[in-house]
């Protein structure tokens, strides 16, 4: 009988991206608790919803109706997108979902009008890809929320998680404090989805269990944006992004959003921090910027310039972790938080209840820790932390603890990032990779490495051909010039 072999990261994600997992026929769970009904919490409601009879999220933060930036969500103001893989999975769970948000005034870039977001050159992309969606983080919130808890299993509980109820190995609900009084909801399963400050591995360490690892990687990343009318004469194309400029602006990106606004951000790491006035922050605009970044920034200001500051990226080794207590779960920035310039939080809190989802499918025995889960994830966090961090590592110059194996896919990965803008089968799967359609493994087959490597050649030698027509036109200007010092004047004849 012959061995079946492990099926690579790529193939597992690409499984992962383009799930068409049906719901259970009968729940398997009757009553699950989410703690934090912010985007991930949400999903994760979602997923869940077909798998349990009754879905509960736990939010300190009114969770109304509208589109209002949530308290809960200190960046909020700032740029956000929806892309590729997000927005394939919002539309399979809410169908329709993307045609209804460009309906209130999001806006959707067709790839014509892309730049690319790896590879930092302001040229048009000329592969095909689905787009990303331009709209603010409360807009894209709202649209998700009302769906969501318009499902008949999924209520909200308006409190505070502040601690696990456990039994032996198993977690059996979650401590909430409500109007001061702190009460145990039961639960069939637990998923942890407080965010980037989740106090999970407090809480697990305090009950005797071990504290997820956490990684860490200073990037002291400060961004402003800005919100503005439209302008007389609007910018072209309509959403730009630029990334790794030289100076003080290091990334910097516009588009239209709902309520018929252009949104406007800049960004700089460590002492290179974006303005916070409306005047300096123009001002910045047009010494750093292209032309139609001046333009999307010359309408009505729509309110002060908003700042955020993000010092680290992190991510917490669930999947490695020794001991882990069964019916527990984590998603969204609780198991891993990005450089948000690079737009991975939505959809990786999407994937994240795919992973869910795909779990569950299997039946497994949830009184056993959820490994099959967290090794779902863990590929969906690899993907997102690779492609994030490859160039944070190089401008901070410090290097992350990583294995012989991912050292050298992250020097192949650099290389290959860098022939994108010299060939357009490399954008195309640099690209993919970028927007979480492909896990980036992709971009290490052997033909695109091969791809790369002859642009890097065919780049290279044009360089070298071009330094060599430099150097010879220095030296016929050189010859010229002594030939006339000898040619004797005709006057002197």
């Amino acid at each position: 009988m012959p061995i079946s072999r492990p099926l690579s990261p790529a193939r597992m994600f690409a499984d992962l991206v383009g799930t068409t997992t049906p719901a259970p026929e009968r729940p398997l769970l009757k009553r699950v608790v989410v703690m934090g009904g912010s985007v991930a919490g949400l999903l994760a409601a979602r997923a869940l919803s077909g798998a349990a009879a009754e879905v509960v999220i736990v939010e300190r933060d009114e969770l109304g109706q509208g589109a209002e930036a949530r308290h809960g969500v200190p960046h909020g103001q700032q740029v956000h997108a929806l892309l590729a893989a997000g927005r394939m999975q919002l539309d399979r769970w809410f169908p329709g979902f993307s045609d209804a948000c460009v309906a209130e005034g999001a806006f959707v870039a067709p790839p014509a009008d892309l730049r690319p977001a790896l590879t930092g050159r302001n040229r048009r992309l000329r592969s095909v890809h689905p787009g990303i969606m331009s709209a603010s983080r409360p807009f894209l919130e709202a649209m998700i929320r009302r769906r969501v808890l318009a499902l008949p299993a999924v209520t909200v509980l308006t409190g505070r998680a502040t601690g696990l109820e456990l039994v032996g190995e198993t977690v059996t609900g979650v401590r909430v404090e409500v109007d001061g009084v702190e009460r145990v909801e039961q639960a069939d399963l637990v998923v942890d989805a407080t965010g980037r400050s989740s106090r999970l591995g407090e809480w697990l360490e305090k009950a005797g269990w071990e504290r997820p690892e956490l990684v860490r990687l200073p990037i002291a990343l400060t961004y402003a944006t800005g919100y503005f009318a439209p302008s007389d004469q609007p910018p072209e194309p309509p959403i730009t992004l630029l990334r790794d400029l030289p100076g003080r602006t290091n990334v910097a990106v516009y588009g239209p959003i709902e309520g018929e606004r252009f949104i406007v951000m800049l960004s700089g790491y460590g002492e290179d921090r974006p303005a916070t006035t409306i005047d300096d922050f123009r001002a910045q605009i047009r010494d750093d910027l292209p032309e139609q970044f001046t333009r999307a920034a010359a309408g009505e200001p729509l309110g002060p310039i908003r700042l955020y500051h993000m010092g680290d990226s992190r991510r917490r080794e669930f999947a490695s972790a020794y001991r882990f207590p069964a019916r527990l779960v984590a998603v969204g920035d609780a198991v891993a938080s990005f450089n948000p310039t690079y737009g991975q939080g939505i959809s990786s809190a999407a994937l994240h209840a795919v992973c869910l989802e795909s779990f569950l499918a299997t039946q497994p025995d949830l009184d056993a820790p959820a490994h099959g889960f967290f090794e779902r994830q863990r590929l969906v966090v690899d993907a997102a932390w690779r492609m994030s961090t490859i160039m944070d590592e190089l401008r901070v110059g410090i290097p992350l603890h990583h294995t012989m194996q991912e050292r050298i896919a992250r020097l192949l990965t650099r290389f290959v990032l860098t022939a994108a803008p010299l060939d357009t089968t490399v954008e195309a799967t640099a690209t993919a990779a970028g927007f979480m359609l492909v896990h980036p493994d992709a971009l290490l087959s052997p033909p695109v490495i091969t791809r790369a490597a002859v642009a890097h050649g065919r780049d290279a030698a044009c360089r070298v051909q071009a330094t060599a027509r430099q150097g010879l036109g220095w030296l016929t200007e050189r010859v010229n010039e002594l030939r006339g010092r000898d040619r004797v004047p005709d006057e002197a004849t």
